[in-house]
């Protein structure tokens, strides 16, 4: 039998240019300056336009001025006119991957998917079957990879029983999107309604915060009972392994608490948490305070590791880290990273559906 990573491979005909050369061209568009995953290609590969695509309108322009076509377009998240642009790339034969620089696990690897990004992505859309032994060992190889470290004690104000809520930044995307919160104190006070009062809550301000993404939050810790403000520093992974529950909006710290430390996680904003409430609690902040789904989750820990749950979790991790590129690797590996890029593509998703995520050598 062909190995899937030969299948996806394009064919090499009598006088195409070969698919690995330097000649490879793509486009981007993003609101940032780029993707992580369209930039380690930008190393090997080379842009088509003079610019990344901005609007529809500009998109349009370049394909009538520019007659040669791009290989690939690299689509970020939250584009304006993301449904027009893809759908140019549809009408011209561009090729499209969806690039996501909020994921799990941090800083080592971009996120890439066929079909777009966060809440729209391939993973929300997907229906929990069965775990393969594959799957499994993938989780579990990278779950006793990440929980290898050594934890230091506990900073002396917090307090056991105690849940967790690392504070994002407030103009992360998904918040201007889906829950448009200026600053995070509504969020926070439905959550100290809605907890139990024998559980104090800690709050964890974000390393990379200024400010405005704590506006009014050390002001309303004073208010609020049994509730205390960390700074950055505080080590995250050992308030995850000691936390009862983690709260939060969409932070990639809830995908990590649950997925790795098997914590029940309650999340009030969307993404790739939606339509998988077996895994992540969704919250609804626009009601009254109420006692919070599953709360005994929260106060038995024991009952959230059942053979259901921890098959569906093990299978989540696997499909999310299938959709993950190296930055190492692909710094190093133009023939691998263009492989890869093309086996999260659209094009490949196309061809071969969900067996696209089941294996690459």
């Amino acid at each position: 039998m062909v190995a899937l990573t030969e299948q996806l491979r394009p064919s090499h005909a009598e006088g195409s240019v070969d698919r690995f050369s330097p000649d490879t061209t793509f486009v981007l568009t993003s609101p940032y300056h780029g993707s992580w995953l369209s930039q380690i290609y930008g190393g090997h590969f080379q842009n088509h336009y003079p610019a990344k695509v901005v609007r529809e309108t500009n998109f349009r322009e370049w394909l009538r001025t520019i007659p040669e076509r791009p290989e690939l377009m690299f689509m970020g998240n939250f584009i304006v006119d993301r449904a027009g642009v893809v759908a140019l790339c549809r009408e011209h034969g561009i090729n499209v991957i969806h690039c996501e620089d909020g994921f799990f696990p941090h800083y080592g690897n971009a996120h890439g998917d066929p079909l777009g990004f966060c809440w729209e992505s391939s993973l929300p859309q997907l229906t929990f079957r069965s775990l393969t032994d594959e799957q499994r060992a993938k989780a579990s190889a990278a779950r006793t990879g990440w929980l290898g470290f050594s934890p230091e004690s506990l900073p002396t104000d917090v307090r056991e029983p105690f849940v967790l809520w690392p504070l994002q930044l407030i103009g992360d995307k998904v918040n201007q999107w889906d829950l448009n919160e200026k600053n995070w104190c509504e969020l926070l006070r439905h959550f100290r309604a809605s907890l139990p009062a024998e559980f104090q809550l800690v709050i964890k301000t974000h390393p990379r915060s200024k400010p405005q993404d704590n506006a009014g939050v050390a002001e309303l810790v004073r208010e609020l009972p049994n509730t205390i403000l960390l700074p950055a520093r505080a080590h995250l992974k050992t308030l995850l392994s000691k936390c009862h529950a983690v709260a939060g909006a969409n932070s990639t710290v809830l995908l990590e608490a649950r997925l790795m430390f098997h914590k029940p996680v309650y999340a009030y904003a969307r993404g790739w948490f939606t339509n998988h409430f077996e895994l992540f609690l969704p919250v609804h902040a626009r009601h009254a305070p109420r006692e919070l789904n599953r709360v005994e989750f929260v106060e038995n820990n024991g009952l959230v590791r059942n053979e259901r749950l921890d098959d569906y979790t093990d299978w989540f991790l696997a499909q999310l880290l299938a959709r993950q590129v190296s930055l190492e690797r692909g710094k190093a590996d133009p023939v691998w990273l263009k492989e890869k890029v093309y086996h999260l593509s659209y094009q490949s998703f196309v061809q071969h559906g969900e067996d696209i995520f089941h294996r690459f050598d």
